[in-house]
């Protein structure tokens, strides 16, 4: 991989992103984390904290997907929760004090780090992936835990997990509409970014991605919101957003641009609504507010499809284990292996030099693969190791002050809040407040001083982080770029079929420039199938806009 791949993203390391909700993930994870360690302090039982903070982090997931979205996802992310406990907790128990110890942790944490990213990347659940599950994992298998004291532990993390679920799902209730209102204004955003460069097949295909989730957005509401007007609205302006990017593509093949206010047929509004319409009408959608754009003919509620189940997706995997290569999911299965061995290798060589917390560069090096190219892993290393160095001075000032115990739960309720009003923002502000969470709960059951457990985080982040990208610099990279001949071929088959599927196609069309952009932070461009790659997408794009006849290839 040539430098220019490697360090493609670098400057994405110190982007400030001000997309997405803030407060009330943030408030949400404050209310998980709070309630089981005040009861815990009112029982004489912080033994039992990291287990109640596990659970809790369940929270973190599933930021602003639509209610019964985000209620799927946090229950299956709360069984994962408490499995990644387990297995902590049983290596703990089973293996604690031997010799071998510390070798099983490390293979468990990458285990389970790899499975989680595996799952979630296939399902698609976004941050944080699978890197609370091996944190979870890691931590607990080095807790002074006996037999007996694994019903506690599990009984606490499962009950801190369901009342995560609890306080999620009535904010869900309570946020109503808003999912889908974000969702909305992202794709008239990208819709006016299309308009004002309808020649760009990277405009085209970023619209394209956030059209599709407004779709799949607005489909994911139950019948307290369907048929409303405000849902009514929010149909009709993805629907404007559809026309408006049949018309830019009619625009950019005829070598014209103008008279974009000029008079057009009745049957479509694509050409009477400017870039900065849309962008006024995205303002307005996120007001709450009527967007005022032209009504290109509102889809009756039937006619807006769920998307396919994950469990689906899953199933998929195991096509993909038995068609290495053939499978657009098969690439997952290197990944997932890339993960977990950085994962184990970090572990290994961080406890053969002989610093603390092994555990720590394993969960580090899953992090940083949580970033599914090598070249988007680079800026995620810089986040991680810049938002740790300031974590472990602000963890070390913390520790040094020796915190009541009262103390300590509300600093990590507040840490937390901080971690999630700022980890959308960047990555690295979120460490900073993530970093003196993880150092609290270890020292609550640790002899350490305090400048030795926070050098322990130090180096080993540091280590890990620094695995990560080797590993990911020097895997194989095959199975990226069958992942984008797999997907070329799937399009092209689906957009000359005598009768394209609308709806597979679109699909399809999105795998595909999703593959293509991973793999573009893998190989070098001239192994890319880049021509093909725009002839086949633009062909495609022209099927669904009804520009071309269908079983024509071009």
């Amino acid at each position: 991989m040539p430098h220019s791949v490697l360090f493609r993203d670098l400057p994405h390391a110190f982007r400030i992103r001000r997309a997405g909700p803030l407060l009330w993930p943030a408030c949400r994870a404050l209310l998980a984390m709070a309630v089981p360690l005040v009861v815990l302090l009112a029982l004489d039982r912080l033994d039992l904290v990291a287990g109640a903070v596990f659970g809790a982090l369940t929270s973190v997931y599933s930021r602003n997907d639509p209610h019964r979205r985000q209620m799927r996802t946090l229950a299956a992310v709360a069984v994962g929760m408490v499995l990644s406990v387990a297995i902590g907790d049983l290596v703990a128990v089973l293996a604690g004090g031997s010799n071998w110890h510390v070798p099983v942790a490390l293979l468990a944490t990458a285990v389970v780090g790899a499975s989680a990213t595996l799952a979630c990347t296939a399902v698609k659940t976004g941050a944080p992936g699978g890197l609370i599950f091996a944190f979870a994992a890691g931590a607990c298998a080095h807790l002074p835990l006996s037999a007996g004291d694994l019903p506690a532990h599990l009984g606490v993390t499962a009950a801190s997990a369901a009342l995560a679920w609890v306080v999620a799902y009535a904010g869900s209730l309570w946020r109503g509409l808003r999912p889908q209102r974000e969702a909305v204004a992202r794709a008239l955003e990208a819709t006016a970014a299309h308009r004002q460069a309808p020649a760009g097949l990277s405009t085209r295909h970023r619209a394209a991605v956030a059209v599709e989730h407004a779709w799949n957005s607005v489909a994911e509401v139950g019948k307290r919101h369907r048929g409303t007007p405000a849902w009514v609205e929010s149909v009709q302006a993805v629907e404007v957003c559809e026309a408006v990017l049949v018309r830019a593509a009619e625009e950019a093949e005829d070598g014209s641009v103008e008279g974009l206010d000029k008079a057009v047929p009745k049957d479509t509004a694509g050409d009477t609504v400017s870039a900065d319409d849309l962008c006024a009408a995205a303002a307005a959608v996120r007001r709450g507010d009527s967007p005022r754009l032209p009504v290109v003919g509102a889809r009756t509620v039937p006619s807006v499809a769920e998307p396919a189940s994950r469990w689906r997706v899953l199933r998929g995997l195991g096509v993909a284990a038995l068609r290495p290569g053939q499978h657009t999911s098969a690439w997952l299965l290197p990944y997932a292996a890339r993960v977990g061995f950085a994962a184990f290798a970090a572990g290994v060589l961080t406890h053969a030099l002989g610093i603390g917390h092994a555990y720590w560069a394993a969960v580090s090096a899953v992090s940083v693969l949580q970033a599914t190219s090598t070249s988007s892993s680079v800026p995620r290393m810089v986040q991680r190791v810049a938002g740790t160095v300031f974590g472990v001075l602000l963890g070390l000032a913390l520790l040094s002050v020796h915190p009541a115990a009262w103390v300590v739960v509300l600093l990590l309720a507040g840490l937390q809040w901080g971690a999630e009003m700022t980890v959308t923002v960047n990555y690295a502000f979120g460490l900073f407040f993530a970093t003196p969470v993880a150092l609290l709960v270890s020292a609550l059951g640790s002899s350490l001083p305090p400048h030795e457990l926070a050098g322990d985080r130090l180096w080993a982040t540091l280590l890990g982080a620094a695995v990560a990208v080797v590993v990911a610099r020097l895997a194989p990279k095959g199975a990226w770029l069958s992942r984008v001949h797999a997907a070329l071929d799937t399009v092209r088959g689906l957009s000359t079929a005598a009768q394209p599927d609308a709806a597979r196609l679109r699909a399809a069309l999105l795998d595909l420039h999703e593959a293509y952009d991973v793999a573009s932070g893998e190989v070098s461009p001239e192994r890319l199938p880049t021509e093909e790659l725009l002839t086949v997408s633009h062909h495609a794009y022209r099927v669904l806009d009804g520009r071309v006849a269908v079983g024509a290839a071009r």
